[in-house]
């Protein structure tokens, strides 16, 4: 808990020019406003941070003091805090001015900040990262920009909830701030001159999520729909980051929920990854399925190959048997009469059947036509005959 509030004390550094830390002796006596100063966890260029009971209440809770700068009442900061009313947010409890100094009573973070912490998995920095994304969410809502997300601005709790706290350089999204903020932290738009937006805000949530999951995952540890994410949130330009900070929100839930991500459309076989990972009985179940299914293809592929060879074979048989009878009928053509000419008309049936089963080939059709012409000579040659040899065979 200390080094928390060494972290949100040494803040104070960014708000103003050094030498502005706080003499312990000259500090006020805020015990008429409910509050006793404890310990000073440390000091900035504008005031001093300390542990404090509200006495009231009996409850610990951290104090800003700040040196008085014109006829302020209360540091601007409380104002700002005092509209926010988030879960994710440090809490503002009181405020005011005590001789030369603006102070503010504030929630006391009992865990740690997020540039202390280690994450212990992808899942861990993406829930953070949600939890963030929601605060500035909500402050984006209510017209106000925090300027200053980092990770020393972000606690844990031990109660694993997250909480964005130092509001000092907040302001009305609506206004023209000078730039204030954290270098390494400020968009580049924000370094060029150019006015403070949510989408800065979200720049700087981009960056601290980027360094979080490099330092506590290491490089080649962030998955890449993450990194992505991350990326994208961080992107130089403003027009390539996402639309708002829920929109950040809901790709930070697809990773979560193994989805694909917006930051980075997947392939087919990325998407069947995904589902695998999110569903792994049904992936179990689907790739059985698959398997069996391209089994039974295979089988058919197998089959119809054996089938078509078959097919092939029975063709060519017929078309020699086709010939063949087109040479028994050949030799047959004569003017006796012969007992044969009625297996020879169930042949010639025979034939004409083969060729309906095979309508494409040429041969086989000629092979009955040739059986045909044959036949038709043959009949031809009995009608010639002398009245006295058809009885005979009669």
């Amino acid at each position: 808990m200390t080094d928390d509030l060494k972290a949100l004390a040494a803040e104070l550094d960014e708000l103003g020019g050094r030498g502005g830390a706080i003499d312990d002796d000259a500090r006020p006596d805020l015990t008429a406003e409910d509050f006793r100063l404890l310990d000073r966890i440390g000091s900035g260029g504008m005031g001093s941070v300390y542990t404090a009971e509200q006495i009231s209440l009996g409850r610990r809770v951290a104090v800003k003091l700040i040196r008085a700068a014109g006829g302020a009442d209360v540091p601007e900061e409380a104002r700002t805090v005092a509209r926010l009313h988030h879960p994710n947010i440090v809490q503002a409890y009181a405020a005011g001015r005590a001789g030369d100094f603006l102070w503010m009573a504030m929630e006391l973070a009992d865990g740690e900040s997020a540039d202390r912490h280690t994450f212990r998995s992808a899942d861990e920095l993406a829930r953070f990262g949600i939890a963030v994304a929601e605060a500035l969410a909500y402050a984006h809502a209510c017209g106000i920009l925090h300027r200053d997300v980092k990770p020393s601005n972000i606690f844990l709790r031990a109660d694993g909830s997250v909480q964005l706290g130092d509001f000092g350089l907040a302001c009305l999204a609506a206004s023209r701030a000078p730039r204030g903020g954290t270098a390494g932290y400020l968009a580049p738009e924000v370094l060029a001159g150019g006015a403070a937006t949510e989408k800065s805000d979200q720049y700087a949530l981009g960056r601290t999520l980027t360094e979080r999951a490099a330092g506590s995952l290491g490089q080649h540890g962030v998955p890449a729909d993450l990194a992505a994410i991350c990326a994208k949130a961080a992107a130089e330009s403003p027009e390539k980051r996402y639309n708002d900070m829920t929109a950040l929100c809901d790709d930070l839930r697809r990773f979560l929920a193994r989805r694909p991500v917006a930051a980075r459309p997947p392939s087919p076989v990325r998407r069947l990854v995904l589902f695998a990972r999110r569903n792994p009985a049904a992936a179990v179940g689907t790739l059985a399925a698959a398997l069996s299914l391209a089994g039974f293809v295979a089988a058919l592929a197998i089959g119809y190959l054996r089938t078509a060879r078959s097919l092939e074979a029975v063709h060519r048989e017929a078309a020699r048997a086709s010939w063949s009878l087109v040479e028994a009928m050949t030799k047959f053509d004569r003017s006796e009469a012969d007992p044969r000419d009625t297996e020879l008309r169930r042949a010639e049936e025979i034939a004409q059947r083969l060729a309906d089963r095979f309508p494409d080939d040429a041969s086989m059709q000629a092979a009955v036509e040739e059986i045909r012409k044959a036949r038709e000579r043959r009949a031809e040659s009995l009608r010639q005959r002398p009245p006295n040899r058809r009885a005979r065979r009669q």
